[in-house]
């Protein structure tokens, strides 16, 4: 015969406490199974930052600025389009500069080549200059660079 196994309020408090306990731990730990699975959804926010206004870079001509991070872009107005570029270049670091009768980015410590949209033509670079997504509103160029965070003190 079954022994009658009655449970106080005490023990029923506590069976409810270690099973939720258990509960939300197992769902922190799928949370982070998900971020490590799909390391893409941690994409870094973006600010849009105004740059300058349409009529200011007339095709074929840039405009040089300083970023959140000190970092220097140059908009190219392309004629068709205009394209933000990183100057750095992608072999040794060095400042490269638009070359207004060649239409092309040049960058003078080892002879590198980079088309309007900035990908490599000779020398050199292993890569493509870093590209920023621009957008024109109501003749207003804006570009999108990478959210800066600050440890808080």
């Amino acid at each position: 015969m079954a022994k009658n196994e009655d449970i106080n309020r005490r023990e029923f408090l506590s069976y409810c406490f270690m099973g939720s306990s258990l509960f939300a731990s197992m769902a922190l730990l799928s949370v982070y199974v998900v971020q490590f699975l799909l390391p893409s959804a941690n994409k870094n926010p973006t600010r849009k930052i105004y740059i300058t206004t349409t009529d200011k870079i007339r095709p074929g001509n840039s405009f040089k600025f300083t970023d959140l991070r000190g970092g220097h872009i140059t908009v190219t107005n392309t004629g068709s389009e205009f394209i933000a570029l990183s100057t750095k270049c992608t072999h040794l670091g060095c400042q490269v500069h638009w070359k207004k009768n060649e239409k092309m980015f040049y960058c003078p410590c080892h002879e590198g080549y980079f088309n309007p949209k900035g990908e490599v033509v000779k020398g050199p670079p292993p890569a493509p200059l870093s590209s920023y997504k621009v957008e024109v509103v109501d003749q207003a160029i804006y570009i999108h660079v990478d959210e800066v965070y600050r440890a808080s003190s």
